[in-house]
């Protein structure tokens, strides 16, 4: 027996989706029929809503049980178009479907399984599992939930597998999603550097593009330690030419090297 029309169990949810901030949607869905909760009211505090879950679960109706967890989760959030098509497409083949717009409170997912145990207790060894997907940010929330209906749609498809099932979604406890910090030191650097500096010199960088400037503008070519050198070079190079004609201007007779005119024979002459 089914509960509410497949296509009004998600409207439900997102009839009163600003409600309360810091209230979640509930969904329960089973291929066995179940019958009709006395209270059908979408907004219920979330006692109410476990008691009455657990009527729905005394008899223990089907042999495996999911229990999934979407922290942050909010009823406005399944109003988006194309949101959450997996569950969409498993709320379409449920027998039973048990939806709340606005639970106020958690739900604790160990005290659900605990008594799905006890109320199975003696009947069948059900098998229970839990799913905690990933919190939703505060923006951007629709598409981080698209991809957990993805891995959602994974395990729901093993449980159809299966046989029967029957699957408890809940928004889950309020989780704060880290942000990603980005580091700003280098332009806190150039910024204090800016400040330090004067302002001409500033300006004079700012406006110091030297892309489209000629080869010889663009770089500098002779520093003052190559002009230094090169007088250097220049005064040294006169001092050498200076010296190599002194030693050039020198001139010695020729016959001072013979034996006539010699030192010898000066003195055998004396």
């Amino acid at each position: 027996m089914r509960l509410l029309p497949t296509a009004a169990a998600l409207t439900a949810c997102c009839a009163s989706a600003h409600a309360f901030s810091d209230s979640s949607p509930f969904i329960m869905f089973s291929t066995a029929g179940l019958e009709q909760p006395t209270i059908t009211d979408q907004l219920q505090t979330n006692i109410r809503v476990e008691v009455t879950l657990q009527k729905l679960l005394e008899s223990c109706p089907t042999e495996r049980y999911l229990i999934v967890s979407q922290p942050n989760l909010n009823a406005g959030d399944l109003n988006v178009k194309g949101s959450v098509p997996n569950l969409r497409r498993s709320l379409q083949k449920a027998q039973t479907q048990y939806t709340v717009a606005e639970v106020v409170g958690q739900l604790d997912s160990k005290e659900i399984s605990a008594y799905i145990q006890e109320s199975c207790q003696g009947k069948v060894n059900p098998f229970i599992d839990t799913l905690d997907l990933a919190p939703l940010p505060a923006n951007g929330g629709s598409q981080k939930l698209k991809d957990n209906d993805v891995e959602l749609g994974m395990v729901l498809e093993q449980f159809e597998r299966e046989g029967s099932y029957t699957i408890i979604y809940t928004g889950g406890p309020r989780k704060e999603v880290p942000q990603t910090y980005e580091a700003e030191f280098e332009s806190s650097i150039n910024e204090e550097l800016k400040r330090s500096l004067p302002l001409d010199l500033v300006q004079k960088r700012a406006g110091n593009d030297t892309s489209n400037l000629p080869l010889f503008e663009k770089y500098q070519y002779f520093t003052p330690g190559i002009f230094t050198g090169l007088i250097a070079l220049v005064v040294l190079m006169s001092i050498l030419y200076v010296g190599i004609l002194g030693v050039a201007s020198l001139e010695v007779p020729y016959g001072a090297f013979d034996k006539e005119n010699g030192p010898s024979a000066q003195k055998k002459q004396q």
